[in-house]
């Protein structure tokens, strides 16, 4: 059975590369997953299909109305899937998170635009998510990489498996570095450990330089 995305967004055309190529492309050829894409516009009920409107109490910009999302969601998330709202305020999307969503049937991806969702929006998901402390003009950005993350780890998406066991924050540790032809670029050599032979130094230096990367780069990461 199919690993199932659904995204409810403003702009479904924003998917269109997503949907077309690379990995992403060919699991949904081959049906490992799916991805449905459904406008909220649709369930606007005035003749002007308004999804927003002027924020209460004053205030710049314009804000996501939540009876035509509300609507939406309910009219096409399957039974049983995790409803996932995109927004700057919510807890940081990483690497554990993707693990834990590969494990369901499928999640529900809301993507914000404007100055955001009416708040009472959040009394109908399951979590509230951002990708980091930034903002974009919308969450479909948001979406796509939480699409990759978690699909790249579900059976038959990835060609090789194994690469998915070393890479960064798969054990909480960012990976070694990686090296290949040339041996010798610009005076750049390739460490002498990695053409020993010996699996079980390479192994060492690797774990070694796993922990020396994350001290340098991610600290924070050695601290949890």
């Amino acid at each position: 059975m199919s690993y199932r995305f659904d995204v409810l967004t403003l702009f479904p055309a924003l998917f269109d590369g997503l949907r077309h190529e690379s990995l992403i492309g060919k699991a949904l050829e081959s049906q490992t997953i799916t991805l449905e894409l459904h406008n909220w516009r649709a369930f606007a009920t005035d003749r002007h299909s308004t999804v927003d409107d002027a924020p209460f109490g004053g205030g710049a910009g314009l804000v996501i109305k939540p009876d035509p999302l509300v609507h939406c969601l309910r009219a096409v998330v399957p039974a049983g899937a995790r409803t996932i709202l995109l927004s700057p305020s919510g807890r940081r999307f990483e690497q554990k998170l993707a693990q834990e969503w590969a494990q369901l049937p499928g999640i529900t991806l809301i993507c914000g635009r404007y100055e955001g969702f009416d708040h009472r929006v959040e009394a109908h998901v399951d979590d509230v998510v951002s990708i980091g402390d930034f903002v974009l003009n919308g969450g479909e950005v948001a979406a796509m990489a939480i699409i990759e993350a978690v699909a790249r780890l579900l059976p038959g998406v990835i060609g090789n498996a194994a690469s998915l066991t070393e890479e960064s924050f798969a054990d909480g540790l960012l990976e070694y570095p990686q090296y290949t032809r040339p041996r010798d670029f610009e005076g750049q050599t390739v460490p002498d450990v990695l053409l020993s032979g010996n699996h079980a130094e390479i192994a060492k230096w690797r774990l070694a330089q796993r922990i020396a990367r994350t001290r340098a780069m991610r600290p924070d990461l050695l601290k949890a």
